[in-house]
């Protein structure tokens, strides 16, 4: 694997894959991704549904995992485009 060096730091992708691949790094990402999702379904008014609107879908990326919380209903997405309630909800995972 190649190596860039900035200054006295030199990065390596191997090592970059391995700390986000941890678990300690992969459980912070998870708990992110959940306090994302939470709030945003907190934002829909529910007319009445029984079942979550949005959804944590865990991605491979090319050097690690992630996660993407997206929208899982139409009115979720309905939602998403009139008031934002999971742009708005990205919030949540500051704290």
């Amino acid at each position: 694997m190649a190596s860039v060096k900035f200054g006295k730091f030199k990065m390596s992708r191997a090592g970059y894959a391995a700390l986000m691949d941890s678990p300690g790094v992969q459980s912070v990402i998870e708990r992110k991704a959940k306090a994302v999702k939470s709030s945003a379904d907190a934002g829909l008014s529910h007319g009445g549904y029984d079942y979550e609107d949005h959804e944590v879908k865990e991605f491979r990326g090319k050097l690690a995992r992630g996660r993407v919380v997206r929208t899982k209903t139409d009115q979720a997405r309905y939602s998403e485009a009139k008031r934002k309630t999971l742009s708005k909800a990205l919030g949540a995972a500051r704290g």
